[in-house]
């Protein structure tokens, strides 16, 4: 074989060589990155029974839904408060919510309902908190030649967190028993929002 020809087949090979190479690294680095990215995560942890964004959902739904009833007439007024909720765990809380909201209005909350001139009949219909969590990304694709795998990749992370509270409230005399007064349904509700783009994280929520 001509000298010539072979020394510009060795340039086209080693020219090809040098792109396979460059080929390789860039996929091997494709793929580190990749790993890097997928196996990166972030996890809550709480020592308490309810993680504080629980708590704080439930208890400013409670919050939103009890500031609601501004059309009560009870100034000056004795007010004995008597509850019944589907969430017993939360019956401590609306009590003494209500308790003060009434106190705001200038009633005055008596803990002995003999004493009392009305009766605030709360009836508590939905104290919660429901979670969204969703997952967009890629999954696993096989590397040509190299019979080597992707990792599965988390493009977008999304949790979304919401707490709601629903009330009414009845006035009737303490007395008589007779119908004073109804709010209409009061509905409170909190959120607290978690987005993950890649690696960056961006929050919003109203409970801080």
């Amino acid at each position: 074989m001509d000298m010539g020809k072979y020394r510009s087949i060795l340039k086209i090979f080693c020219k090809i060589s040098r792109h396979v190479k460059y080929f390789f690294y860039s996929l091997l680095f494709f793929t580190v990155i990749l790993s890097l990215i997928s196996c990166t995560s972030t996890r809550y942890i709480t020592q308490t029974q309810r993680s504080a964004v629980e708590q704080l959902l439930v208890a400013k739904s409670i919050d939103r839904a009890v500031e609601k009833a501004d059309d009560l007439s009870i100034c000056n007024t004795k007010v004995f408060i008597e509850l019944a909720s589907l969430a017993k765990e939360e019956e401590v809380y609306i009590k003494r919510a209500l308790s003060h909201w009434f106190l705001e209005k200038g009633a005055i909350v008596v803990e002995d309902k003999k004493e009392a001139e009305l009766i605030a009949s709360a009836l508590v219909k939905c104290v919660g908190t429901d979670r969204l969590e969703s997952d967009f990304g890629l999954p696993s694709i096989p590397i040509p030649i190299s019979g080597m795998t992707t990792p599965p990749l988390n493009i977008l992370r999304l949790d979304r967190q919401k707490g709601v509270s629903e009330m009414e409230i009845v006035l009737y005399s303490a007395n008589s028993k007779d119908f004073k007064q109804k709010t209409k349904v009061l509905v409170g509700e909190a959120s607290y929002n978690y987005i993950k783009i890649i690696l960056i994280p961006l929050y919003w929520n109203n409970i801080y």
